[in-house]
């Protein structure tokens, strides 16, 4: 059966936007893993958050002096406008910088240069987590190498990793595929992923030769009667991203 001039062009306009043998695909997980590391303060210390009353509007510190710095670790005591009680805060704020074009990117990705990218997961692991009380979640930004912090404009939120019970491990949806970085026996989950986040991590990947960095971001609040918080952690994020090529 002969068909139709019509059908045969329709046929051959939809094969062409389907297919195209001159791009190739590379799957890269980032190598090395990204590596984020928080020491809250030390682990003997057992000093509770002081209960004290104080005025968030007052035009002095009434809980900064309460305690020896030597007891705060990376807290600071200040004065929580909620409560209206003396509060220890740590704001983690931790930066990896990222140089794609040090790492061993496949080589057609470095012969013939990169057309497109697509994120096709970013997955994480807890390797040592000591702290004694909850991490609230923690917001995994990207942004230009010489951003100070994720408030600059260059910063995107790309996801967020879910809050994490003292001393645990990811809580997050675990990866089937678990990573071959991550030690045996050590729960690898995957942050999830803003829209935006991609399409800007995407932008910065495809510049390869453009050092840019991740910020990871979170603020750690122990209230009146409360632990201070103690404890190291340390965790990995590995984006694996795909590369598509023109030959």
């Amino acid at each position: 059966m002969k068909l139709h001039p019509l059908a045969l062009a329709l046929a051959a306009a939809a094969g062409c936007g389907l297919v195209n043998s001159n791009t190739l695909s590379y799957s890269y997980p980032f190598d090395p893993p990204q590596s984020f590391m928080e020491n809250f303060g030390d682990t003997s210390n057992t000093a509770m958050v002081p209960m004290v009353a104080c005025d968030p509007s007052a035009a002095s510190d009434q809980c900064g002096q309460l305690l020896q710095p030597s007891m705060l670790g990376a807290a600071k005591l200040s004065c929580d406008a909620t409560s209206r009680m003396c509060a220890a805060v740590v704001d983690v704020r931790l930066a990896y910088p990222v140089d794609l074009s040090m790492q061993s990117l496949p080589a057609p990705v470095v012969q013939y240069g990169v057309d497109k990218v697509s994120i096709e997961k970013i997955a994480y692991w807890i390797m040592n987590n000591q702290v004694n009380v909850e991490i609230p979640p923690v917001d995994l930004y990207v942004a230009a190498a010489a951003a100070k912090d994720e408030n600059d404009p260059s910063a995107k939120l790309v996801g967020t990793v879910a809050k994490l019970p003292p001393k645990s491990q990811c809580t997050d949806s675990a990866d089937s595929a678990g990573d071959k970085a991550a030690p045996a026996g050590v729960s690898v989950c995957d942050v999830k992923l803003s829209d935006a986040g991609e399409s800007a991590l995407a932008g910065f990947v495809k510049d390869y030769k453009t050092p840019f960095q991740f910020i990871a971001h979170t603020k750690v609040v122990a209230h009146a009667g409360e632990p201070l918080p103690t404890g190291i952690l340390s965790f990995f994020v590995r984006p694996t991203v795909q590369f598509s090529v023109l030959k």
